[in-house]
């Protein structure tokens, strides 16, 4: 017991002084010794502090749309058309639906479409290495040695694994539906190109709280990438499904459906048949639990179909389908809006690589006419058409939704055919829609030449703690144990309460 005393004081001045009066002597009590050595959660309600804490709770659900590889901010919806050409790039400016307020003339559509949704030009931080893991996870910076091991102990666990996390602890979760809980699309990131690299996992809570992450079932519709223009080096990605896919590519598990022989009846039989083998047995650890959690998953899914149906977006209307466009990220997006119908309540879809010849929206090489001829009119089509899709089945009421990325791209473009920019986090923009964000509004600056914010500079970690205000998780009070179980803030970043509605 005074090794326990000893560890319970270390503990406790892990805890800010403010901290602990907010969680209060009953709090503290009703946790008790054991559960804060365990490291159990500590739910606290947040306190009253104003009208923005009102969309507390507000959200059920959220989605990201993750642009893996950074878009351009001057490029796209940060456009610098009084910067020198070296900066400002090929692409003109227009207005948008929001008075002031330019976007790249290659994405009219989303232009058109601005004032439904809250865009965030002063992102920044200082990891201009595909730092995912801040931008998803918490980390507040990160380096190459990091992202690129996905063992690296430095990981937190990505947020939907928190989310699954904090709503077990609710009893909400798997079992309660057969669904899924936290879910990515369309296959674990960087999975194509360098399957080493960090890939959105639940660290130290266990590989239990790992994302679902089902499988691409279809093939490339044309065999060329988007063509070069003269002058330029070639695109050479072939067969690639972010160009285009034919009308029977779906999204699927393996072993999602029984067997013909095998009825529900049947497989309820074998449930009973491993449970009477495992009674009066425990499994202990977080290996065992972990594997407890996903075994109790696949039966989960098996017997409700729901999941399988909701991922087939062959189901869809062609008109609907059609809207967003026959990409693979359209058809993406389209699986996150049926996802969440179903119940799902965390979908990420990431616009990943498909070989190293494509890489997404990393546009070291190319750039122009990647952007022109690819990336931005997919981007343009897909956006608006997921906005109307989500608004007119009312999803967006209890629906939080992230247009993010990692970083942004330098300012300077790189000689080269086609030109290029390199990796830049010291600003980039970020966009957010739904449950409890206020629309209609531009949210910070940056300068001149999109180098640095000039007004209001945004972390990551402030946009997760946004989203954990609005799905009902207070980052100042809420805890989950660290690796040595020991409670931890789920992020240090603030709440944007001028994003709040």
């Amino acid at each position: 017991m005074p090794d326990q005393a000893a560890d319970l004081v270390y503990r406790m001045e892990a805890l800010s002084r403010r901290d602990f009066v907010r969680y209060g002597g009953s709090g503290l009590a009703s946790l008790g010794l054991p559960g804060l050595l365990r490291g159990e959660t500590l739910l606290a309600a947040p306190a009253n502090r104003g009208p923005s804490w009102r969309s507390a709770g507000r959200a059920k659900s959220v989605v990201v749309l993750f642009l893996y590889g950074a878009p351009s901010q001057m490029d796209t919806l940060d456009p610098k058309p009084t910067a020198p050409a070296e900066v400002r790039g090929e692409f003109g400016a227009i207005s948008t639906s929001i008075p002031g307020i330019a976007a790249s003339e290659l994405l009219p559509d989303i232009a058109r479409n601005l004032h439904r949704v809250c865009l965030v030009r002063s992102m920044s931080h200082t990891s201009s290495n595909h730092a995912v893991s801040v931008a998803l996870s918490g980390l507040r910076e990160s380096l190459p040695v990091i992202e690129g091991n996905a063992n690296d102990a430095r990981h937190q666990p990505y947020f939907g694994s928190v989310l699954e996390y904090l709503w077990k602890q609710q009893g909400i979760g798997m079992s309660a539906n057969g669904l899924p809980v936290n879910m990515v699309l369309p296959w674990p990131l960087n999975n194509k190109t360098d399957p080493g690299r960090w890939q959105h996992h639940a660290a130290w809570l266990g590989k239990g709280y790992n994302p679902i992450v089902p499988s691409f079932v279809g093939n490339a519709a044309r065999e060329v990438g988007d063509p070069s223009i003269k002058g330029t080096s070639p695109i050479l990605t072939r067969f690639d499904p972010w160009d285009g896919v034919t009308p029977d590519s779906t999204f699927g598990f393996d072993a999602a459906r029984l067997p013909i022989e095998v009825s529900d009846g049947r497989l309820l039989a074998r449930r009973s048949l491993l449970r009477g083998f495992e009674r009066g047995e425990s499994l202990e650890g977080t290996v065992a639990r972990a594997f407890e959690q996903n075994r109790d998953s696949a039966f989960a899914m098996l017997s409700t179909p729901k999941i399988a149906e909701a991922l087939d977006v062959t189901r869809e209307p062609a008109q609907i389908r059609d809207r967003y466009g026959l990409t693979m990220f359209g058809q993406c997006a389209l699986a996150a809006r049926r996802l969440v119908e179903t119940g799902v309540k965390v979908v990420t879809v990431f616009w990943d690589t498909w070989t190293d010849n494509n890489a997404a929206w990393d546009t070291h090489h190319n750039h122009h006419p990647r952007l022109k001829l690819g990336l931005c009119p997919k981007f343009d089509r897909i956006l608006p058409a997921f906005l109307d899709d989500m608004e007119s089945r009312g999803l967006l009421d209890d629906t939080l939704v992230l247009v993010i990325s990692e970083h942004g791209r330098t300012p300077a473009i790189t000689p080269g055919p086609g030109g290029g920019r390199e990796h830049w986090a010291g600003a980039f923009w970020g966009m957010l829609f739904g449950a409890g964000i206020k629309t209609g509004q531009v949210i910070g600056a940056t300068d001149r030449i999109g180098n640095y914010p000039v007004t209001r500079p945004i972390h990551p970690n402030d946009i997760l703690a946004t989203v954990y205000h609005l799905l009902g998780f207070d980052s100042e009070t809420v805890r989950i144990p660290d690796r040595a179980g020991r409670p931890m803030s789920l992020t240090e970043g603030s709440v944007l309460h001028d994003l709040l509605a």
